[in-house]
């Protein structure tokens, strides 16, 4: 099961914004964060579950932006319209009609367009949004890091909506990677994420992935009630700090 409910934390004291990002005629409703058109602060694109932009990924907005960057969570569904139901069977649903081709293409220009405002370009996903960003990293040369939460490593049955495979992929990555996955995690498969991994070694990538014991899918959590919490703590210090070192390299520089 993916973010499918709203959570029971909050984050507070971040304002959010809701904008169109505009991509080859087509307006994409768009949450953002910590974002002032005319500044250079790191972007970083949330990539959404099959759930879509709910609750838990705009509290995660406001979390990236109280670390100084700026955040955009885009929906990725809105091609396909909001659910019926808020259940799993109408996500698959609504998730089979959705192309990762178009859904690349768009996340391509909304990458290019926030390059060409100056701002080095990271994304987050989670889930399906793991895979799109798995994918981003082998597509978009303007893309400074990727950060996949559960995403899948290995399409193992391809539609025409995910012809994709992101393990045959590897030897295009562009983009540093730092991934955290579930060893419990069955439909993602740790093998699979090993796999991935030893790929990315042999083809001299920069790939780094966590495989926490113990854990399930969609592990991440800010409650400390939930049993993850800790793997999640440690999984986001880490993910702060992978996006600070790899945004912010070309002001340190100057």
């Amino acid at each position: 099961m993916c973010h499918a409910d709203s959570g029971k934390v909050s984050f507070e004291g971040i304002s959010e914004q809701q904008m169109d990002l505009k991509v080859k005629g087509v307006s994409i409703p768009t949450f953002a964060y910590g974002y002032s058109s005319g500044d250079k602060k790191p972007a970083v694109i949330i990539l959404h579950d099959i759930f879509g932009a709910g609750d838990f990924y705009r509290d995660l907005g406001k979390r990236l932006a109280d670390q100084g960057f700026a955040a955009f969570l885009p929906d990725l569904f809105h091609r396909e319209g909001p659910l019926p139901e808020r259940n799993r069977e109408a996500a698959m649903a609504r998730g089979a009609k959705h192309s990762f081709v178009t859904a690349l293409e768009e996340l391509s220009v909304i990458v290019d367009n926030l390059s060409d405002e100056g701002r080095a370009v990271a994304v987050v996903g989670f889930c399906m949004g793991g895979t799109l960003g798995l994918l981003s990293a082998t597509r978009f040369p303007g893309l400074k890091a990727a950060i996949i939460y559960y995403g899948f490593p290995v399409n193992a049955k391809p539609t025409p909506n995910r012809p994709n495979n992101p393990i045959e992929e590897v030897a295009d990555l562009k983009a540093p990677l730092l991934g955290f996955f579930g060893e419990a995690d069955a439909g993602v498969g740790p093998d699979n994420v090993r796999k991935y991994q030893e790929e990315a070694r042999k083809n001299g990538k920069v790939v780094e992935f966590t495989i926490y014991p113990g854990i399930g899918h969609a592990f991440l959590t800010f409650d400390p009630q939930e049993a993850s919490f800790e793997a999640s703590q440690a999984s986001w210090e880490q993910a702060i700090s992978f996006l600070k070192k790899e945004t912010l390299k070309k002001e340190t520089a100057v």
